[in-house]
């Protein structure tokens, strides 16, 4: 299988080929492009442009132990280990807008302040 098969089944994969070249698409020292939360990719991820634009999708549980799905877009800077997102239609509880890009010894990562969020950098 090559990229042309991976493309036309996964759309992320597609979308990174078209705004990355294919040396950025899984470094993770590069902060453009898709980041996920394993074992929750497709509930929870976060996709930065090289716009300096992203979409971010999460979850809440509400008092009753419902679901609801988030999708934020809006535009990014970063200064440092600080990635401050501005969205579109302002943040709930849940997350501030502020990530933080971190290394452990091995890899990239994002979190948030408390740490309750972990990305790592992939695709679909």
């Amino acid at each position: 299988m090559d990229s042309t098969d991976i493309a036309a089944n996964s759309p992320i994969y597609r979308q990174l080929l078209e705004e990355l070249d294919s040396t950025e698409i899984f470094n993770d020292s590069i902060i453009y492009g898709y980041w996920l939360k394993p074992h929750e990719a497709s509930a929870v991820n976060i996709f930065f442009h090289k716009d300096n634009t992203y979409e971010f999708k999460y979850y809440l549980v509400d008092k009753k132990d419902n679901i609801i799905n988030k999708t934020k877009k809006g535009r990014f800077i970063t200064k440092g280990e600080v990635i401050a997102l501005e969205s579109d239609d302002g943040w709930d509880d849940f997350f501030n807008g502020v990530m933080y890009y971190k290394h452990n010894g091995t890899n990239f990562y994002l979190t948030d302040k408390e740490g309750s969020l972990y990305l790592v950098k992939g695709s679909d």
